[in-house]
């Protein structure tokens, strides 16, 4: 099979010729690498890195991300309201500023990113009280239908770069983090206590308009793609209970998986943390897939109880955290491969919970290149 037959027909639960090898961010190699001076992703042109994808290159397969446009998590407010001030660096940090428009007045926010690192932080979120966020939600929505157009020609690069080897995939954010994006993790899960019916509302409101872009973005053609589901892991323990994932959750990423359905494209949700109630519920939504289905102590199941819990029904990518690549040596990963495994390959994309966001110790090189090679060996 290609990499392409090979992750269609594990989402579906087809049978495989082997398992899926899926390495996650930091290993987009169908793409041209970044410039050595890169600020973020110069790293990539170390020597182990660079050692170890030319040793992975031919096993794994792709997802290869391109985007539908106008989806920004700030309750996808026009862009004319998003005002960037610009980008500077100082000791090493790369600082982007900017501020939203409401109100007559300006609420500024900050994002940083050290040198050789590819994850920024919003260190200064724009709402610090309820006042702003309904300042920012007063904001009309505006469909820009031209912004979406321009989006879409990065379908067929993503198709060129993609090949026989993977799979193009778009993402969406669940309604829920277009919330969350706006201020600190502390004010959103206060808020979403004490401003339920008001949740509740933006949520219907963020969900509408989610959807309009997807139904003009998918009525422009046939797009041969699987869609992902992003952030929903604040709606599950530890942060919030298990039913807050069918409060804040099923009903407002349903109807994505519905519209999808309707176009004969697959769905993934990515949610971390402890999912054994929320993969039930993506089960009941016909979600196709989810990752990183993470094991004890940061999730709750195994491979073994997942396919339990979600009654055979939904593809599960995982169930390696990235910890283990750095504290594991190589015969232990092989072995954790292995159990991972044991039950047989169908409807598993092997995976960790994340990839490299900045240089790979020889450790975490060496664990990669024994997580390939018994995949292989175990997974057919």
């Amino acid at each position: 099979m290609t990499g392409r037959e090979r992750l269609l027909a594990a989402m579906r639960g087809d049978p495989v010729d082997r398992v899926p090898i899926w390495l996650r961010e930091g290993f987009d190699l169908y793409d041209e690498p970044p410039d050595q001076d890169d600020f973020k992703d110069g790293w990539k042109h170390d020597q182990v890195y660079r050692d170890l994808c030319e040793y992975v290159e031919p096993s794994i397969d792709y997802f290869v991300p391109w985007n539908i446009g106008a989806l920004n998590r700030f309750l996808m407010i026009p862009p004319r309201s998003i005002v960037s001030s610009g980008e500077y660096r100082t000791d090493g940090t790369l600082i982007s500023e900017g501020h939203i428009r409401c109100r007559g007045r300006d609420l500024p926010f900050r994002t940083e990113w050290k040198r050789h690192n590819n994850n920024g932080w919003m260190t200064v979120h724009p709402v610090r009280s309820l006042d702003d966020l309904h300042a920012v939600a007063e904001i009309p929505f505006e469909l820009d239908t031209r912004a979406i157009d321009r989006a879409v020609e990065s379908y067929d690069v993503a198709v060129r770069l993609a090949g026989d080897r993977g799979v193009p995939l778009f993402s969406i954010s669940s309604p829920i983090v277009i919330i969350s994006g706006l201020m600190d993790l502390e004010l959103f899960l206060e808020l979403s206590y004490t401003e339920k019916p008001y949740f509740h509302e933006l949520l219907r409101e963020i969900t509408e308009r989610q959807l309009q872009v997807l139904r003009y973005a998918l009525g422009k053609g046939r797009f041969d793609t699987v869609m992902n589901i992003g952030g929903s892991e604040q709606c599950t323990p530890p942060l919030m209970a298990p039913e807050a994932f069918d409060e804040y959750v099923v009903p407002y990423e349903t109807p994505f998986v519905d519209e999808c359905r309707r176009h004969g494209i697959p769905v993934n949700i990515h949610c971390h943390g402890k999912v054994k109630h929320a993969l039930e519920c993506m089960a009941d939504m016909g979600v196709d897939s989810t990752d990183p289905v993470e094991p004890p102590p940061a999730g709750d199941l195994d491979f073994r109880e997942a396919r339990e819990v979600s009654r055979g029904e939904v593809t599960l990518r995982g169930n390696l955290e990235y910890n283990e690549f750095t504290h594991l040596d190589p015969a232990r990963m092989r072995a954790r491969v292995k159990e991972l495994l044991s039950d047989g390959n169908r409807r598993i994309i092997l995976a960790a919970s994340a990839g490299p966001n900045t240089s790979v110790s020889r450790r975490v090189a060496d664990n990669y290149r024994a997580f390939v090679d018994a995949a292989l060996e175990f997974g057919s």
